[in-house]
């Protein structure tokens, strides 16, 4: 089965996640902001109060194969706009 090795590549790729727990208190820098490893990742998944950020250019989304299902598609360039779009301040982001 396919799924399962994509889904695996995408975890171990998580490892270098970035999780925002609400946009209003933004961290100073980037030491700051948590990471999660692909199991506390693996956990979140299908939860209603995390969105899963897919912030990668068009050109890689579009080539790759591996794409977590559920993950917002959202360009690097874009995401300021995704974030006045997505006010959802109890939310937990994870972006990869």
């Amino acid at each position: 089965m396919m799924a399962k090795p994509i889904l695996t590549v995408f975890l171990a790729a998580l490892l270098s996640l970035v999780a925002l727990a609400g946009w209003s208190s933004q961290p100073a820098s980037v030491e700051q902001v948590p990471r999660l490893t692909k199991e506390q990742v693996k956990g979140m998944l299908g939860k209603p109060d995390v969105v899963i950020v897919d912030i990668r250019y068009i050109r890689q989304y579009e080539q790759s194969d591996a794409k977590i299902p559920g993950a917002v598609f959202v360009q690097p360039e874009h995401f300021d706009e995704f974030v006045k779009n997505h006010p959802k301040k109890d939310a937990t982001y994870v972006l990869y």
